[in-house]
């Protein structure tokens, strides 16, 4: 080869040369300026904020703090440091220049997992970073993911939708360099030569929904004999409609009386109160039962009634007892069962005191504007009971057709 052909191939060698000189210096230059004096960046890294809100809606909250260290063979780490900053999340910045208006960190931190023995709490740069160390230190893997909570974080009082960012530290060294002591010698967070693993995180403010619903107070009242919305039109005597001498009768048919379901949901629950008359006829009328009629006696004039709770489900009518039907020898009582669907209802006896075992009616106390209470509800609820009617007349009972308007009008007290 002679030198002229040699000489020609050196110049291409030397193009290429340059020509690869320029293309690596970039990238030396790049990693000089980012460069650690670490082990790696963390990974699996998060900051989950226990309220998203500005100002965290006027009271503080927590910041669950989880990273997984970078270093593949155990290293004792001896601080960790989080870093806030509204700029960047890139370690090595300046995070003084714009400060983050409104918040604040307190020196009161809590492990969750990964760390082990006495971890205290700091939080330097006027509560713009929070500091956690162990003098003792903690030797953390890959493996182990390492995860406390930051307690008692005011958010930032910007606008909703603001990010704001946080840089992690990891230090293995208790004091001097490489230590978290060391790191906060810059106090505007571009200490890049002190940490050991690293890593950034962008978090946001953000606006809460705000959602409004209404229940309205609630009152259902139904009276019925077969259904809720049928008219409680009620046959008192035989199959005739006719009043017995001999032995008081009871409303007639499969039910043997009128129903009324309540549902409220009154804080102090509801009363039912009974308004109306005896029954009469014109000029006429079937003495009231008052409030202590014992029903074992024949051929004695009256009008009552007495009511009882059913344990069925709300709005069905209960199956009352053979006893109600009045034959026989009109022992039959009108008794008290307490067992009621849904809040407990307290039955009262239509005169002064409670007496399950009689008919009663009060007609003075039935005459008022408002009636006599017949029942309440204590509490919110649901209650199902029966109203049995009874009638019984002596020979001296003035012949014709007795009527009478009976209304039960309830009244929730919220």
């Amino acid at each position: 080869m002679s030198f002229g052909q040699f000489k020609g191939r050196i110049i291409p060698i030397y193009l290429l040369v340059i020509m690869l000189s320029f293309t690596f210096v970039p990238i030396l230059l790049l990693n000089h300026g980012t460069a650690h004096a670490v082990d790696g960046q963390v990974q699996s890294r998060s900051i989950q904020m226990g309220d998203s809100t500005p100002t965290t809606s006027g009271g503080t909250t927590v910041y669950k703090v989880t990273f997984t260290p970078y270093n593949v063979s155990a290293t004792t780490i001896y601080g960790i440091i989080v870093d806030f900053c509204i700029t960047d999340p890139i370690p090595g910045d300046s995070c003084s220049s714009s400060p983050l208006t409104g918040f604040s960190v307190t020196a009161s931190g809590t492990i969750v997992s990964g760390l082990t023995g006495t971890w205290i709490a700091a939080a330097p740069n006027s509560g713009r970073t929070f500091e956690y160390t162990n003098a003792t230190g903690n030797s953390l893997s890959s493996s182990a993911a390492v995860s406390f909570t930051i307690n008692a974080v005011t958010n930032p009082t910007a606008s909703a939708g603001t990010t704001f960012y946080a840089r992690i530290f990891t230090f293995n060294a208790a004091s001097g360099a490489g230590s978290a002591t060391q790191w906060l010698t810059t106090a505007n967070g571009s200490d890049n030569t002190n940490d050991y693993d690293y890593g950034g995180i962008a978090l946001s403010t953000a606006q809460s929904i705000i959602v409004t619903s209404k229940v309205q107070e609630q009152l259902s009242f139904c009276v019925y004999v077969g259904s809720c919305g049928t008219q409680a039109n009620v046959l008192l005597g035989d199959t005739h409609d006719v009043l017995s001498t001999t032995a008081p009768s009871t409303a007639a048919g499969a039910t043997y009386g009128v129903f009324y379901s309540l549902s409220t949901n009154a804080s102090h629950g509801a009363v039912v109160d009974l308004k109306g008359s005896t029954l009469s006829s014109g000029g006429n009328f079937i003495p009231a039962a008052g409030n202590q009629y014992i029903y074992n006696t024949t051929g004695t004039d009256f009008f009552g009634l007495c009511e009882y709770n059913s344990a069925l489900t709300f709005g069905s009518a209960p199956t009352v007892a053979a006893y109600y039907t009045g034959t026989g020898d009109g022992s039959g009582t009108c008794a008290a069962n307490t067992t009621d669907y849904g809040a407990p209802a307290s039955l009262t006896s239509i005169g002064t005191s409670p007496n399950y075992t009689t008919f009663g009616f009060n007609a003075t106390n039935t005459a008022t504007t408002y009636g006599d209470q017949l029942a309440s509800i204590a509490s919110p609820g649901a209650s199902v009971n029966a109203v049995v009617l009874a009638a019984g007349v002596n020979v001296t009972q003035a012949s014709g057709v007795y009527t009478t308007t009976l209304q039960l009008i309830a009244t929730g007290t919220y």
